[in-house]
């Protein structure tokens, strides 16, 4: 199963654990393959510098423990997606070009858009929370 881990569901498994550190202890075992992109990588750094004031050195480390696992490709950045927030548009495309078959996020908006009636998911991605995802996937969890 190929999984786009978002931003929010890393920061909370680095610094809180629980399910969604098992979710990305998932993917570092090898028994999810995590998908990444540049972009997400870069919104990730920001907010550990920004937010959580992660000195630069631990958050190389921070990266490259997850690039390790995760498999890092390039989006298409002619993906036409509509979306209420326009940042999650590179969550999207990075699932669309990892062929991801779902995304594991806390952030509402990318969870609404299963909401929209008559709106198929993007390109057959899931949107899930971890608890979602573990539910549905409980072989994998």
């Amino acid at each position: 199963m190929r999984v786009v881990i978002d931003t929010n569901v890393l920061i909370s498994a680095r610094f809180w654990g629980g399910a969604p550190r098992r979710v990305v202890d998932l993917a570092a075992s090898g028994r999810l393959q995590a998908v990444t992109s540049s972009e997400l990588l870069a919104e990730l750094e920001d907010v550990l510098a920004e937010d959580f004031e992660v000195p630069p050195k631990r958050l190389d480390l921070i990266l490259r423990d997850i690039l390790s696992h995760a498999e890092l490709i390039t989006p298409d950045p002619e993906l036409d997606i509509e979306v209420r927030d326009a940042g999650d548009v590179k969550v999207l495309a990075c699932a669309v070009a990892g062929r991801a078959d779902c995304i594991v996020t806390g952030d509402k908006d990318l969870l609404d858009l299963r909401r929209i009636p008559d709106r198929p998911p993007v390109r057959d991605v899931e949107t899930l929370t971890v608890r979602a995802f573990r539910q549905r996937h409980s072989r994998w969890t």
